[in-house]
């Protein structure tokens, strides 16, 4: 072997020694940094999205509509996401939600006041929730046992209270969409503020730092002598008042028409945009900011579909879930295994 063929070998190995101390980087970083888990499929995501129809997706209308319909999506995932942080399971964010919405729908029709509306809606939510965070604190009944009660519990109430029957005309809710002349809704930028609040609240607080010490270690956090008991029933109720906001919010999201099933299966997509948000099942780990773009992921899912000719409601569930599939190994990377 010649001295140039010996000194081009030793180049290669270098370059591949190079590329491999670089991908180990990487993956240092994404396994350390919970913020990396979400932002960078989101950005793969994004990008997936322009290159498929550039003028499509990047059209202010597009963009609106990705906006307007991750706000719902988001509250609800930021309730459950805090929910799975702290080591349980919520299953009633789709049924709170449709409570919350047809509340909204049958207090604005009897009253014509979108304040008491919202509002009454909302504390409806809040009432939900603290149900949930009574029976698995105080009386110490498993959450999944708890909130698939409650799942089905609420869905009843909905369907009684209305018969059955749909609820339309719900215009009086437009003012969610005024974009102040950009593409940026305010219903978008109401989910947004609110996912700040509760980033300082779970990272910034003592109530915060329990939430994420239960779900690290619940019996360590009580030998501590913290009130562990009012932390979880704290993060069900206000988990529950996010949920009763979402609800509100699905009114102009759904076509201003509310019915019995609205957010039916929500809380599947709630689950799905926390764990997308990079919040692992296994609890006590996980960015309070990941259910924002969990939320914005399965949004732009949805929309690179469309953009692809896929319509059919039941396809685009199928290739959503599949990809779940594929992105829950690669977003808990270096986690231990669901409880």
């Amino acid at each position: 072997m010649n001295s140039s063929d010996s000194k081009s070998e030793t180049v290669t190995v270098e370059k591949r020694k190079t590329q491999r101390s670089v991908l180990r980087r990487f993956l240092d970083f994404y396994n350390q940094q919970e913020i990396a888990r979400p932002l960078i499929p989101f950005i793969v995501i994004l990008i997936a999205s322009i290159t498929l129809s550039p003028q499509y997706f990047l059209s202010p209308s597009n963009l609106k509509v990705v906006l307007f319909q991750s706000a719902p999506i988001t509250l609800l995932a930021l309730g459950e996401g805090m929910i799975i942080i702290m080591g349980s399971i919520d299953l009633t964010p789709g049924s709170v939600a449709g409570l919350s919405a047809l509340i909204t729908g049958l207090v604005t029709l009897s009253t014509g006041n979108i304040v008491l509306a919202m509002t009454i809606a909302v504390l409806a939510g809040l009432a939900v929730g603290s149900i949930n965070g009574l029976l698995v604190s105080k009386f110490k009944v498993y959450s999944f046992i708890a909130t698939l009660a409650g799942l089905e519990i609420w869905r009843a109430v909905d369907l009684t209270i209305t018969g059955g029957s749909p609820i339309y005309g719900l215009t009086q809710y437009s003012f969610f969409m005024n974009d102040f002349h950009t593409f940026i809704p305010l219903i978008f930028i109401i989910a947004l503020a609110i996912n700040l609040v509760f980033w300082y609240l779970l990272t910034r607080t003592t109530w915060g730092r329990i939430i994420y010490g239960i779900g690290s270690n619940e019996e360590a956090v009580r030998l501590a002598g913290t009130h562990a008991d009012l932390a979880k029933f704290l993060a069900f109720a206000i988990a529950g008042l996010l949920y009763g906001l979402a609800g509100v919010m699905l009114v102009p999201t759904g076509g201003y028409v509310v019915d019995p099933w609205t957010a039916y299966g929500y809380e599947l997509y709630a689950i799905a945009a926390a764990v997308l948000g990079g919040i692992a099942l296994t609890g006590g780990t996980g960015h309070p900011i990941g259910p924002f773009f969990g939320a914005l992921i399965l949004t732009i899912l949805t929309d690179i579909l469309i953009i692809m000719g896929i319509t059919q409601y039941t396809i685009q569930e199928i290739i959503i879930g599949i990809i779940l599939i594929a992105a829950a190994p690669a977003l808990t990377r270096g986690l231990r295994w669901v409880k």
